[in-house]
């Protein structure tokens, strides 16, 4: 029994693995076989959008494929980069070469070029190709044939609202016709860069050759963050139109992205454009900023809503997981150790700055967990640019046009490695970049070289600095050399020579000490032309120059102390007028002062001479009175001694007056009466001349 049950149940156990085998087996076949042109279809034919999500999040992720470089998240994309704005490096790839439909994010390169090529008040009328050579049922604002607005409002139409017919309305403002403006969005895509794009309509409208990449709208992007007015056409939440005279239709306009309407939250985003179509079902792109770093972020072919998860998810991860670094600040290996004719402010000590530096605002991104030091850079010469032919040119773009989206995938990510070089270069350098790659297959025709124009603050960029981080391109910086203002001056309605190759710097090896270094002006450049230094710090002087700078400056001198001297000296002249002035108001007080004292003194004087004269008077007629009164007594006693004593007393006394006074006195008192009188009045007069003696001394 046994073995009879162990056959029967081997034989059911191998019916069910062959049965599962079975199954297992036909899935990836029928699976596979509704793969078409890279989407999935059901059984019933229709495009299977969650299958086909779910593939594209297993896709592999080229920047997750370097284990020291942060590892990004899973998408449902078939396109996704996260690019940083400023450096132009890839944070994150995923399919980032492959061709795929844009719809209306094609707006951005409208957009651009309208900006570009014309003013915000010129008028944009609407032809009757512009309103009904768009879809049915496709984005507009409602424009009719000969209706006209200003070139900023349909900038609003085209960035808020995504109107098609504004989209073919700028287009033949730029360039005349729809078709002239279509070529000038493929020629100013290849000069930005990019390679795997090609535009048929300026609008979304769907066509097999319309295509681009998610790399390629990263770069447009990055043209479109130079220009902030187009940042804040896209960044508006609505636009009201108000009716004119040529517009008679008053109405407001609503954005059709989340991130601005607010039914999905980022407080990074400044702005972005959404696009749709069945065939490119969701595509965005979104500006944001956080803490000074400024991303990029395009999803293409996404499911909704996921394509605002995704787009979260990957700025989250991009501002996380890197640190933005100035490069100028870090680079010590390209710095010239040796200050000799290469070099630029010369000092006395034979000290200088190299003639070569390195941009300021270059900046890089690179991971948290690495340091500058981990990069490796190499430099190379500035590109010439060429002329080519027109016919070289047109056969150039048909070669770059004739891949279409229905390639396969892998042929694209292999040649990604050698786009990202070229596509991480330095903005202001992509111009020569691309022109240069795209006249590289015509360079066996005959092509002429001219100067490359590339300038930064006056100064030639004559070499670009890559870096990269293992595999990863990160960016680079320019390098320049300082031109003498003669040269700019001789190069102000032209281009200047250009110092790409090794050979055309060779020819500043031979210098011109006379000329002064761009980056000093003035005095500072006279004295640089003037006084110069040798290899060993030996100090030259300019003789023709420093002999009409000694007779500049003597001539200077002397009219300086010309100037010094006449005002010097009327300075004195003032200074000895006042001095004067002040001696003579002094003279003129004490001449006052003196004069008062004087006659205060002559008062005094007279006073005292005659109180003098009166003591005098006084005192000899006290003297004559007693005399008097002698002579009297001697004249009563005897007739004779009166001559005696009249005598006696004129020589004492010593004043005739009184003597022939008292001879008259002694005359006239013959009687009693008379001399009685005589007396009287004497003494009278003494008391009188008392007091007033008296008076005079108090």
């Amino acid at each position: 029994m046994i073995l009879k049950k162990k056959p029967i149940k081997n034989t059911i156990l191998t019916a069910f693995a062959l049965l599962l085998s079975v199954s297992l087996a036909g899935a990836p076949l029928s699976a596979s076989a509704k793969v078409e042109d890279d989407a999935i279809y059901t059984e019933e034919g229709y495009e299977d959008y969650q299958a086909e999500l779910s593939r594209n999040k297993t896709q592999p992720i080229e920047t997750n494929l370097d284990p020291a470089w942060p590892q990004g998240p899973a998408v449902g994309a078939a396109g996704a980069v996260v690019m940083d704005a400023e450096s132009g490096a890839v944070l994150y790839g995923k399919n980032k070469d492959k061709q795929l439909f844009p719809a209306s994010i094609t707006k951005l390169m409208t957009a651009l070029l309208a900006y570009e090529n014309l003013n915000p008040n010129d008028i944009v009328t609407f032809s009757e190709n512009a309103v009904f050579g768009i879809e049915s049922g496709s984005s507009n604002i409602g424009m009719d044939v000969g209706d006209a607005i200003t070139v900023d409002e349909a900038l609003y139409g085209l960035m808020v609202a995504s109107a098609n017919e504004v989209a073919v309305a700028l287009g033949e403002r730029v360039s005349g016709t729809e078709k002239d403006f279509v070529d000038l969005m493929n020629q100013r895509a290849l000069e930005l860069g990019c390679k795997n794009t090609h535009f048929v309509t300026p609008n979304d409208l769907h066509d097999s050759d319309h295509y681009s990449s998610a790399y390629d709208m990263a770069l447009i992007g990055q043209e479109i963050y130079k220009h902030p007015d187009l940042i804040e056409y896209m960044s508006q939440l609505n636009y009201h139109f108000e009716k004119s005279e040529k517009q008679p239709d008053d109405f407001w306009i609503l954005n059709t992205n989340d991130f601005l309407t607010g039914e999905m939250t980022c407080d990074d985003v400044v702005g972005g454009k959404t696009g749709y179509t069945d065939q490119a079902r969701e595509t965005l792109v979104t500006f944001a900023e956080r803490d000074g770093k400024k991303l990029i972020c395009v999803i293409m072919r996404e499911e909704p809503p996921y394509q605002y998860y995704d787009t979260v998810d990957l700025l989250d991860y991009a501002f996380d997981n890197f640190k933005k670094i100035n490069i100028a600040k870090e680079e010590h290996r390209f710095t010239q150790t040796s200050a000799d004719f290469l070099s630029s402010g010369h000092d006395i000590f034979g000290k200088g700055t190299s003639s070569f530096y390195i941009n300021d605002d270059a900046v890089l991104m690179i991971p948290n967990n690495a340091s500058f030091s981990d990069l490796t850079a190499e430099i190379t010469p500035a590109p010439y640019k060429t002329v080519v032919q027109e016919e070289d040119r047109k056969e150039t773009g048909e070669n770059t046009q004739e891949t279409k989206p229905d390639e396969s995938a892998g042929e694209e990510s292999a040649d990604a490695s050698k786009g990202s070089t070229a596509g991480t270069a330095d903005p202001q350098n992509t111009d020569s970049n691309t022109e240069q790659a795209a006249a590289e297959p015509s360079l066996e025709n005959e092509t002429i070289p001219v100067s490359s124009s590339a300038q930064e603050n006056g100064d030639k960029v004559i070499g670009i600095i890559q870096y990269k981080f293992h595999d990863h391109n990160l960016g680079s910086a320019n390098v320049l050399f300082m031109k003498s203002p003669e040269v700019l001056s001789a190069d102000s309605g032209k281009d200047s020579a250009d110092i790409g190759s090794t050979a055309a710097a060779a020819e500043f090896s031979t210098p011109d000490d006379t000329k002064a270094p761009s980056s000093v002006h003035g005095i500072k450049a006279l004295f640089f032309g003037l006084v110069h230094t040798g290899a060993h710090g030996s100090v030259y002087l300019n003789i023709l120059l420093l002999i009409p700078l000694i007779l500049v400056v003597t001539f200077l001198l002397c009219i300086l102390i010309f100037v010094y001297d006449y005002f010097a000296q009327r300075s004195t002249r003032r200074k000895k007028q006042k001095r004067r002035a002040q001696r003579a108001n002094r003279a003129d007080a004490s001449k006052s002062v003196d004069h008062d004292t004087l006659a205060a003194s002559r008062t005094s004087r007279i006073s005292g001479d005659r109180n003098s004269v009166r003591n005098n008077s006084r005192e000899s007629a006290s003297a004559g009175s007693t005399a008097s009164r002698r002579r009297t007594n001697t004249a009563r006693g005897t007739g004779t001694g009166r001559y005696t004593n009249t005598d006696r007393r004129s020589a004492g006394t010593g004043q005739s007056s009184y003597s022939n006074r008292s001879s008259r006195s002694t005359t006239a008192r013959t009687s009693g009466s008379s001399r009685d009188r005589y007396t009287n009045r004497r003494g009278s007069a003494n008391r009188t001349s008392r007091e007033q003696s008296n008076r005079n001394r108090s």
